[in-house]
C-alpha cells in the first residue's frame, strides 16, 4: 500500500493504516528531518513539521520487511524506514527515550487545505 505525503507523514500513516485494518509504530528517530530546521527550530517543532505539515510529496509506502530494506539500499539517502506495521488499529509515534512517552497519533493534525471555523 503507499501514498503520498502532501498532507503529512502521520496522515499517510494513518490512512493507510486504516484502509488496511492495521496499526503501526513509527519512530521519530527514523524521520528524515532537513538540516536546515536545526538552526530555526526545536527539535519537537522540526519533528511536527514532518508529521503534520504539508506539500511534502514523498511517497510512504507500506511493504514488507525484505522488500523495504532491498528497496532503502537500493535507493540510499532517497529512502527509509520509519516504523513496522502491528495489529490492533492505533498509530504511535515511539521515542526510544524513555521520558518521552509514546504519542497516539490521530487523523485531523495533518495539514488542513481549508480552515475550520
Amino acid at each position: 500500500a503507499g501514498m503520498d505525503s502532501s498532507d503529512g507523514l502521520a496522515d499517510a500513516v494513518l490512512q493507510i493504516c486504516r484502509a488496511s485494518g492495521v496499526g503501526a509504530v513509527i519512530e521519530s528517530t527514523q524521520i528524515s528531518l532537513p538540516d536546515a530546521f536545526n538552526s530555526w527550530l526545536t527539535k519537537e517543532k522540526a519533528l511536527s513539521y514532518a508529521l503534520d505539515g504539508g506539500e511534502d510529496f514523498e511517497l510512504v509506502l507500506c511493504l514488507p520487511k525484505k522488500t523495504a530494506y532491498a528497496l532503502v539500499q537500493k535507493l540510499g539517502k532517497g529512502a527509509a524506514i520509519v516504523g513496522t506495521i502491528t495489529s490492533g488499529s492505533k498509530v504511535l509515534l515511539h521515542d526510544q527515550n524513555p521520558k518521552n512517552p509514546d504519542q497516539i497519533l490521530t487523523i485531523g493534525r495533518g495539514f488542513q487545505h481549508f480552515g475550520t471555523s
